[in-house]
């Protein structure tokens, strides 16, 4: 711990402000619609009870989120590629599909959750809110295919529309106003009811994303091949970008969790005891407790939302299936053909807080086929040489792993057998 203090003391800070940006590409899958949809469900139903929920759900994100970058700046590979070299064949092909799946429900979150937000905050029906979001993804997609300068620009781009969502939740708490009490009673872990589960699990798998797993080890490499040609490919130069990726990390999910929390706070401020729990109901009710600016805010941090998230998890599936299959399709065709469930879903008339709170539990089904691949790749010496996980990293990544299974055995059990 001390060389990790000299290390940050020894460096700048203008240094560091170098290495920040795939922190906030990462945080943007923790700010999606299926994190509003999931918290506001959560604060309307049970008040702040599931507070805690988010705070040990970040915390297992920032965990997982450094091990990935961990494997990444180590082998100068991803998740995925490492499956196909070095699993069977059999095998690489079942965590494709569940990869896949994950990818569409992902991306059917964010488009449904920015095509709400376009339709509160220009009043237009659902449907042409998830025309305007689909070519505003386009449009986003334009900013990673444009310019040369690998994820930079993207990661510019994410950062401001990360600003916009955290300014917007600073305002939303300033005028709900929450006491310290409240809060203190949802950080003592509790689980109200049978139903609550069902919340609580959707938390989890709103918060710990398995795209952003996949994604992570891909992103760094940018910086990783820039520090190789500069300052050459030793260990010393990949501990200490792994460092810098480490701090950023941290702060961009700090900032996530403060946003979850946030979201979640104010619904239980004021939702809770109202029936309401729908992303259109919160925004009439946000109108009516505490005035027009707070639901126009609120409208606007959501479409910056769904569509920074609907970007990053365009990336996380170009990752996936160049991992998996060595295959690379175009961008834009896989940017089409993602939008088909969204908008299907939407024409059809299904309640969309529904399908995203579902969606969000279909992806805590998908953590373990990414976390037990890397889990078991970043335990090997012979990989990761001396970024090889300490017993004590290996033994808690295998506990979350644990716990994310036996949550959802029980989700299992409790909505079949009751």
């Amino acid at each position: 711990m001390s060389g990790v203090v000299d290390s940050l003391r020894s460096v700048s800070f203008r240094e560091l402000l170098t290495y920040l940006g795939p922190g906030f590409l990462i945080s943007v899958a923790y700010m999606d619609p299926g994190n509003w949809a999931t918290n506001i469900s959560g604060g309307a139903k049970y008040g702040p009870a599931l507070l805690w929920v988010i705070v040990l759900a970040s915390l297992m994100a920032m965990g997982i989120q450094i091990v990935a970058a961990k494997l990444g700046i180590a082998t100068g590979k991803g998740i995925a590629q490492l499956c196909r070299e070095r699993l069977p064949s059999r095998v690489v092909w079942l965590l494709w599909a569940a990869a896949e799946l994950a990818m569409i429900a992902t991306d059917m979150a964010e488009i449904i959750g920015a095509a709400i937000g376009f339709s509160l905050v220009f009043s237009i029906p659902l449907p042409a809110g998830a025309v305007l979001a689909g070519a505003a993804s386009f449009a986003l997609l334009g900013v990673r295919t444009v310019h040369d300068r690998g994820y930079r620009w993207v990661e510019f781009v994410i950062m401001a529309l990360v600003g916009i969502i955290a300014l917007g939740f600073v305002f939303e708490m300033v005028l709900a106003r929450p006491t310290a009490a409240e809060i203190g009673r949802g950080l003592v872990p509790s689980i109200p009811g049978p139903d609550a589960l069902y919340v609580a699990i959707g938390i989890l798998g709103a918060t710990v994303m398995p795209h952003s797993v996949y994604l992570h080890p891909y992103i760094v490499q940018d910086r990783r091949t820039e520090l190789m040609e500069t300052e050459g490919d030793t260990e010393e130069v990949h501990h200490r970008h792994f460092l810098f990726e480490s701090v950023d990390t941290v702060f961009a999910l700090s900032g996530a969790m403060f946003v979850n929390a946030a979201m979640l706070i104010v619904a239980a401020a004021a939702l809770q005891g109202t029936g309401i729990s729908t992303l259109q109901d919160a925004y009439i009710t946000l109108q009516n407790v505490f005035g027009a600016s707070s639901s126009t805010v609120f409208g606007i941090a959501l479409i910056a939302a769904g569509l920074s998230s609907s970007l990053v998890a365009t990336m996380a599936g170009q990752t996936v299936m160049d991992g998996f299959l060595d295959l690379q399709i175009n961008v834009w065709l896989r940017r089409s053909v993602t939008l088909i469930p969204s908008l299907t879903v939407v024409i059809a008339g299904f309640d969309p807080t529904d399908v995203l709170v579902a969606s969000q539990v279909a992806l805590s089904f998908e953590l373990p086929f990414v976390l037990i691949p890397l889990l078991w790749f970043t335990r090997e010496e012979g990989l990761m040489r001396s970024f090889k996980n300490r017993t004590s990293t290996t033994t808690v990544l295998g506990v979350i792993i644990a716990l994310i299974v036996v949550l959802n055995v029980w989700l299992i059990y409790t909505e079949l057998f009751g």
